[in-house]
């Protein structure tokens, strides 16, 4: 009788229920990386694919009630994080990934990269309230740090236009993307800062993208370079949702780049309604007058009434006192019109229709550049081309005399060719080992030779021989 029991023998069925269960509480929350392949996306709005790296791959679904709800969706041959747990279907016996969550590749580590800078820069002192300058109210020189081939530029170019004149804009160029990019950043703020006469303001502006298009304002030396540069620096990265430590760093943070340049600028209706309206002086002008006036009619009367009280003598005083007063009357109109007649002058570069003729003589001046250029461009290319068909008539010519050398040398050298010889009737003899015959002192009596003509050959032998006696030794 055996002592030790047997193991229990389980069914398919209870088998794979056991490893469900030991599977799906092992495995309740798995993070996996990998590229997506085989994916499809059937009628009933699951999606389905597979999870592969070079060695191994896994299968996987999203349910419909999560697609609805996913920020990153799959695509295939992009690579993903993908959060989920382990489920076996029981028919097939196979395993499967159930994905809740999908994030792109390299995001996360991003996200916990850009929250240590920004614990580390903070601690730094960088992103103190206290160290940030204020930006001036109406700033007359302007700098931009940005690529000049960027569209961000340009949005800040167009808002600028719609600005006082007076406004100096300075470019100092940058890389924004890319790993060059922070150092050329950091280097181009220190170069407009270093300047002789640096602006008043300086713009940081990109437009939009990725948080790893954007990955270069988080850099360590960006953020110094602007936590170290003299100047007020407004930044105006990405779209108003985009957050960089650039933008902490800053002395004040523009939604977009177009934002930036209308904080850092007032405009010219902001600035007229900033200046006291021309009619309110001129009502301010005429109720002074008016008192005045009443102060003269006073006067006037008060005199009246003591030429009235008093002698004739005291008149040439009475007419003395109305002298001085037209004179005071005088001058405090005249030092009232003084700065009405400057404001005069400092509106009239703003009025529109002569910023509009300013415009209209810098275009016809670029036309008249552009057409000369353009004269000059097709000129140049002309001598150009006549030169190139002179050099191509002259190597058409030589082309045509060595052609016609090389038909020459051709038939000489046919001529030369052993199928002429032959037909010259020229044979060529050979000895029985295949050695060419050329003289009578490779022969012999009763030996045999092969003869070589145009049409064949034939086999000879050899009766007598008859050498040729050399004239000179006869």
């Amino acid at each position: 009788m055996s002592t030790t029991s047997d193991p229990k023998v389980l069914s398919v069925t209870e088998l794979t229920a056991h490893i469900k269960q030991v599977l799906e509480q092992g495995f309740a929350r798995v993070e996996v990386i990998g590229e997506v392949s085989r994916l499809t996306r059937p009628s009933s709005g699951h999606l389905y694919f597979t999870i592969k790296d070079a060695h191994a791959a896994i299968s996987a679904v999203v349910w419909r009630s999560t697609v609805m709800r996913l920020k990153n969706r799959p695509e295939e041959g992009g690579e993903f994080i993908f959060s989920g747990h382990l489920s076996l279907y029981e028919p097939r016996g196979s395993y499967q990934l159930i994905v809740t969550r999908i994030e792109v590749a390299g995001a996360g580590q991003l996200a916990a990269e850009y929250e240590r800078r920004k614990q580390l820069f903070s601690d730094r002192g960088w992103f103190d309230s206290e160290r940030k300058r204020p930006i001036p109210a109406l700033p007359q020189h302007i700098g931009i740090v940005t690529s000049p081939t960027a569209a961000a530029f340009e949005d800040v170019k167009k808002v600028l236009t719609t600005r006082p004149a007076w406004l100096d804009l300075t470019l100092s160029p940058a890389l924004v993307q890319g790993s060059s990019a922070p150092k050329s950043i950091a280097t181009a703020i220190r170069k407009i800062s270093a300047m002789p006469n640096p602006p008043h303001v300086l713009l940081l502006v990109r437009g939009g993208g990725s948080m790893e298009d954007l990955w270069c304002f988080n850099d360590e030396a960006v953020v110094q370079a602007i936590v170290d540069c003299p100047i007020p620096v407004i930044s105006g990265i990405g779209h108003e949702i985009d957050t960089t430590l650039a933008d902490f760093a800053a002395d004040m943070r523009a939604a977009t780049p177009s934002n930036a340049a209308e904080i850092c600028c007032p405009g010219k209706d902001e600035l007229r309604q900033r200046l006291p309206r021309l009619a309110s002086l001129a009502q301010l002008i005429s109720r002074h007058m008016g008192q005045l006036s009443r102060n003269h009619d006073f006067l006037v009367q008060r005199q009246q009434s003591i030429w009235q009280r008093q002698s004739d003598a005291k008149h040439h005083r009475c007419e003395q006192l109305e002298s001085r007063l037209r004179r005071a009357s005088q001058s405090n109109i005249k030092a009232l019109r003084q700065p009405l007649r400057h404001l005069e002058k400092r509106l009239a570069p703003l009025q529109p229709g002569q910023r509009l003729q300013q415009q209209r003589w810098l275009w016809s001046d670029k036309k008249h550049q552009l057409r000369q250029c353009l004269q000059h461009i097709l000129q140049k290319h002309g001598n150009s081309l006549n030169q190139s068909r002179q050099r191509l008539y002259e190597q058409t010519r030589q082309l045509q005399s060595l052609r016609q050398q090389f038909a020459v040398l051709s038939g000489k050298l046919s001529e030369l060719s052993p199928d002429k010889v032959f037909e010259r009737g020229y044979s060529l003899n050979y000895a029985s080992d295949g050695t060419l015959i050329t003289r009578v002192a490779q022969l012999a009596e009763g030996e045999t030779m092969q003869v070589r003509f145009r049409d064949g050959s034939a086999n000879t032998r050899i009766e007598s021989i008859n050498k040729s006696v050399n004239k000179e030794q006869t």
